[in-house]
């Protein structure tokens, strides 16, 4: 397939070199993304007790961790586009992402089917990197105001119509769906749209720095096989948090609290301690197995949660 901007022979001789910068911008990207997901692992599991969906330190990090995934995606459009748009070459890694993003949603229909991942940080990256095209050779200034734009109008506005499962995915929602990476395009567009502009703007960021230590050289690594460590960084942090869980006896100070009181409440309807004992305990477990127990400890399950908290008790309670 021809280029778009230069002849097949040009693309070979001016193929963007990487700038390992940038590569270890991504891996420390990358590392920020496994702390917080770790820390998620471990809540979900009932190994922690972290709010993360409302302390606003958490949420703080949650942005500035995806802004900064979207911000580099934005700049690496750029530097990959400025000699010239290769279309076989961005085709082929347009399809290594969205296959990655279509991974994800499968396993994650299979193992939280009340909060799958339909639209997630991969899903965006696909769709904004097509939507960037357009943007990549306009004025850099043009492109910030409409990255600004597309912030102001997402965080600002929403609209029972954009509800609907099949236009949840532009964000404007009115209820933000149940999700557990729920990236719309607006208002996040605007992350890679920043980066975009800045690399219009910069066009030499990142270049002639040299990368030395192996910190450094091991952070430009990940970085260059970003997708890679994404897709396998989770599923290996959530396996570690399981094993965990079935080695240890799960005693954070929430599992503590909510030990306590379900047994006083328990035992002043006239059950033996034992019993009660072993049937909070069962609960708790059912309500992490589940994905409640965050939820349920920050007081925030809605109907359908409430529903499985009383299902985790009936099953716990028989006989």
């Amino acid at each position: 397939m021809s280029a778009i901007g230069v002849t097949p022979a040009q693309n070979l001789a001016k193929r963007p070199s990487r700038r390992p910068a940038i590569d270890v911008a991504r891996g420390l990207a990358l590392l920020a993304m496994a702390a917080y997901h770790g820390s998620w692992d471990a809540t979900y599991f009932g190994l922690a007790g972290f709010d993360l969906l409302g302390d606003p330190l958490w949420l703080a990090a949650r942005t500035a961790i995806l802004s900064s995934f979207l911000l580099l995606a934005g700049i690496g459009l750029v530097l990959a586009s400025r000699d010239g748009i290769d279309a076989g070459r961005f085709l082929r890694r347009l399809g290594r992402v969205a296959a990655g993003a279509a991974a994800v949603s499968a396993a994650s229909y299979a193992l939280f089917p009340d909060s799958p991942i339909f639209f997630g940080v991969l899903h965006h990256i696909v769709v904004a990197s097509v939507i960037g095209l357009a943007f990549a050779r306009l004025p850099a200034i043009v492109t910030l105001a409409v990255a600004a734009a597309a912030v102001l109008v997402g965080t600002t506005q929403g609209f029972p119509l954009f509800d609907s499962p099949w236009l949840r995915w532009i964000g404007l929602t009115s209820v933000a769906p149940d999700s557990n990476d729920y990236v719309p395009l607006l208002p996040w567009i605007g992350g890679v749209l920043a980066g975009i502009g800045l690399g219009r703007l910069w066009p030499r960021l990142g270049e002639g720095v040299a990368v030395t230590g192996r910190a450094a050289r091991l952070l430009a690594f990940g970085g260059r096989h970003s997708l890679a460590v994404y897709l396998l960084h989770q599923p290996l942090l959530f396996g570690i948090a399981w094993a965990a869980a079935q080695l240890m006896p799960v005693e954070t100070p929430a599992v503590r609290e909510f030990q306590a009181s379900c047994v006083a409440s328990c035992e002043g309807a006239g059950v033996a301690r034992a019993t009660c004992a072993a049937n909070c305990g069962c609960v708790q477990s059912e309500l992490a197995r589940n994905g409640l127990w965050e939820g349920f400890v920050a007081n925030r399950l809605d109907e359908r949660d409430r529903r499985g908290l009383q299902a985790a008790v009936a099953a716990c309670s028989k006989p």
